[in-house]
């Protein structure tokens, strides 16, 4: 017999939302720490983590919807209710990936010196990670929460890891 567990807000919600929050937001601050190399203004890292959110949050919705509406007409169970079954999870995971994406370039607006700012938003968006991770680990396995924690906020740390290497050779070819 199947060990069902319940998660807030129905299966489909909840995947919508740890798909947001682990989403692919780690790749701003690696972006903004990549920038930092190539000297661009607070205003640049400012404006190019508000663009990449909303254009990847929106991507990261739009994917989600075509895959469970591609999957059910595959599997012969396309939903009769198209807007509660595909669009409200995919407009959950854009808003779950832009809020928690926004918080985590907080540091951007107040933290002096810029450097210092690029890494609290490494820190802040690890953190987040790590947290979703924990939480999604807490809910599904309670006996390996904080490993799953670790992993997400690892995997975290090896985007923004990537953006920096990269911006810090850019740097030195460009």
């Amino acid at each position: 017999m199947r060990n069902i567990r319940y998660v807030p807000f129905g299966s489909n919600n909840f995947l919508s939302v740890l798909e947001g929050i682990e989403g692919g937001f780690a790749i701003f601050a690696g972006l903004t720490a990549g920038l930092l190399f190539g000297g661009a203004s607070r205003d640049v890292l400012i404006a190019t983590a508000l663009i990449g959110i909303i254009v990847s949050a929106f991507n990261s919705s739009a994917v989600r919807y075509a895959t469970e509406h591609y999957l059910d007409e595959i599997d012969g169970h396309e939903k009769r209710h198209r807007f509660r079954s595909y669009f409200i999870p995919s407009l959950v995971e854009f808003v779950a990936y832009a809020c928690v994406s926004l918080i985590s370039i907080v540091p951007l607006l107040f933290v002096h010196p810029l450097a210092l700012a690029v890494v609290w938003c490494g820190i802040l968006t690890t953190t987040i990670l790590f947290v979703a991770g924990w939480y999604r680990g807490y809910l599904l396995n309670r006996r390996h929460a904080v490993r799953d924690g670790i992993e997400v906020a690892s995997l975290g740390l090896l985007i923004i890891f990537v953006g920096a290497v990269s911006g810090w050779l850019l740097a030195f070819i460009v």
